[in-house]
């Protein structure tokens, strides 16, 4: 009777003690986990405030720059500094500044039109299809994709001519949408646009940008040499890419000074010559920028934060205007 109640009182202390054992694990178990997390938001606060010094060091480049040379917006400036990496505690920031004007503004194709035959593409319309042009898509297709973005962009939901594309397009799709009618705030909206295939995105994306203005401007003095189509484009077939790659190699290496010196090179006099665009084509033309974008990688511990921030310069002084948060690549 004995031995029995013994073996008993040793089973519920192996129990007691089986059951102290779960316990201890899932308390150790959700310690570390919470440990983990709360590792994670110390270093993901860390990153988003070195982002947040990374902007003010870009702001303060940017105002330096731009009140050294207030008239011109170059490459040999401080900002244009590829491949910028500043070691900071606990990890580094990586990135670089680009001109946010030395691409194609996607939102110009959605500005009010007057004067236009129904179906006739604007200007910028112009040169977005020679742009797809230059990237060697067929003219048809050229032009069926540059209708469909003017739909997605415009205000209203009539169709820009029978090329392109609205609600009724988007809504026949197997998972339905709407068009957008409004200005876009990313380059990625592109992929929801009628006949942007990933590979069309693909060679697209490094030309375009999105700017939160309607007007077509580039900066000739910021057009690098993997751009040329960008800068063939704007002369509307008349001017090849090994042109105007000859061209952007041959720009001052603090870019032209006046916006005239430009249009004295003879691939631009032989490119406008009986161009009936000319006026919008010079217009189009900049030597000076209001728009930068840096794009940075900020790496704490394990955790990565990519950054992507838009500075606008207004009365020679620049801010941020936009920040978006992942999603470089």
């Amino acid at each position: 009777m004995m031995k029995a109640q013994r073996g008993v009182a040793l089973l519920v202390v192996m129990l007691i003690l089986a059951v102290m054992m779960m316990v201890a694990a899932t308390i150790s178990s959700r310690f570390q986990s919470a440990l983990f997390r709360t590792s994670n938001l110390v270093n993901m606060t860390q990153a988003r405030w070195y982002a947040y010094g990374s902007e003010a060091l870009v702001t303060k480049v940017l105002n330096q720059d731009i009140k050294d040379s207030p008239q011109v917006t170059h490459l040999g400036q401080y900002w244009a500094s590829p491949n910028q990496v500043f070691p900071v505690d606990g990890g580094q920031i990586s990135g670089q500044v680009v001109d946010a004007q030395a691409c194609f503004n996607l939102n110009t194709l959605g500005a009010p039109q007057s004067g236009l035959k129904p179906g006739e593409l604007p200007f910028a319309g112009l040169v977005f299809k020679q742009l797809l042009v230059q990237l060697k898509v067929d003219e048809f297709e050229a032009e069926q994709v540059t209708a469909a973005l003017i739909d997605w962009l415009d205000s209203d939901d009539t169709l820009f001519s029978s090329l392109g594309a609205e609600d009724a397009w988007y809504q026949s799709l197997k998972v339905p949408y709407l068009a957008a009618n409004n200005m876009m705030n990313d380059v990625s909206e592109l992929r929801m646009v009628r006949g942007i295939t990933p590979a069309l995105y693909r060679r697209l994306a490094p030309l375009v940008c999105v700017l939160p203005v309607r007007d077509l401007k580039f900066n000739v003095n910021t057009i690098r040499d993997s751009q040329a189509p960008l800068l063939a484009a704007l002369f509307l077939g008349r001017m090849e890419n090994d042109v105007a790659l000859d061209l952007i190699q041959q720009r001052p290496k603090d870019g032209w000074k006046d916006i005239n010196d430009f249009k004295g090179m003879e691939q631009v006099k032989s490119a406008v010559a009986g161009q009936s665009e000319v006026s919008k084509i010079y217009a189009a033309s900049d030597i000076v920028s209001s728009y930068f974008e840096a794009r940075m990688l900020v790496e704490v511990d394990t955790i990565q934060l990519r950054v992507n921030s838009l500075f606008k310069r207004n009365n020679n002084k620049v801010s941020v205007i936009r920040r978006q948060y992942g999603g470089q690549e």
